[in-house]
């Protein structure tokens, strides 16, 4: 599809100073099901706290299988490395290749992304490649958008915390039983958990989500108008890079920088 990426120009930036290391914070982004914006709350929250100035890394977890939409797609990351190389954490990882000291740096993120041709060649990665991915994530906060099957459900145990993400349809929210009793365990057992209902609407029973959710303390973020969501996309443009939806995602994540102590 032919798309055209402008990178905006910033001028002459001063070189990366060296850092010292620093306590590395794993937090994991999960949803109830699929389709429920997960990838859309994990990315943008990884934009959040590199805005803050934190050395960040945002590693999505999932197999590549056919049919499944790519943030790497959607982010136009074949434009955005056109003359520089992409490192493919996925193909080398599954190789048993060496990874260490590789990165993907744009906007001053690390991104750990499967890309087009991991999905072509039917990579996917066994438990102990699974956990060396998650190893391969370096940074002062590490976001991970973990997907909801089965595979990767152990991984959730070496998150320091959790974003629960779910669509408030009621039909999604009970397809979503079993994965919620998963995270509710996990809650239980002292991982910090926060609930996100996503696409929050006027037509949305909070009282009923919450009786769902078992909780109150529920973050609810707005449903955009999904033409704002298509021209992100048409415009190889991340949604945080959007100022409309950016408002309203600044005040979400404010929260939750709070409620993880940061």
């Amino acid at each position: 599809m032919k798309r055209i990426f402008f990178r905006e120009y910033k001028g002459l930036q001063p070189q990366e100073e060296e850092r010292k290391p620093v306590e590395q914070w794993n937090i994991g982004v999960t949803g109830l099901g699929r389709s429920v914006g997960t990838t859309f709350v994990a990315s943008s929250l990884a934009f959040y706290f590199q805005s803050k100035g934190n050395y960040l890394t945002f590693c999505q977890c999932l197999h590549p299988e056919p049919g499944r939409a790519l943030l790497y797609d959607a982010a136009a990351m074949d434009q955005r490395f056109a003359n520089r190389r992409f490192i493919r954490f996925y193909e080398l990882i599954a190789g048993n290749a060496p990874v260490r000291g590789l990165e993907n740096l744009e906007q001053d993120i690390r991104w750990i992304l499967p890309a087009p041709e991991d999905r072509d060649a039917g990579i996917r990665l066994d438990g102990r490649q699974r956990e060396r991915l998650l190893a391969s994530a370096r940074g002062e906060i590490c976001v991970f958008d973990l997907d909801t099957g089965p595979d990767w459900e152990p991984l959730l145990t070496g998150m320091d915390a959790v974003i629960a993400v779910c669509d408030p349809l009621p039909s999604r929210l009970m397809a979503g039983v079993q994965r919620f009793q998963t995270l509710k365990k996990l809650e239980l057992s002292g991982l910090p958990v926060l609930w996100l209902c996503n696409r929050t609407n006027s037509g949305v029973s909070r009282r009923q989500t919450a009786g769902f959710l078992k909780t109150r303390d529920i973050l609810w973020m707005p449903g955009f108008d999904p033409a704002l969501i298509y021209a992100d996309e048409y415009a190889c443009r991340f949604h945080w890079q959007n100022p409309e939806i950016r408002k309203d995602l600044l005040e979400i994540f404010t929260k939750v920088s709070r409620k993880l102590g940061f």
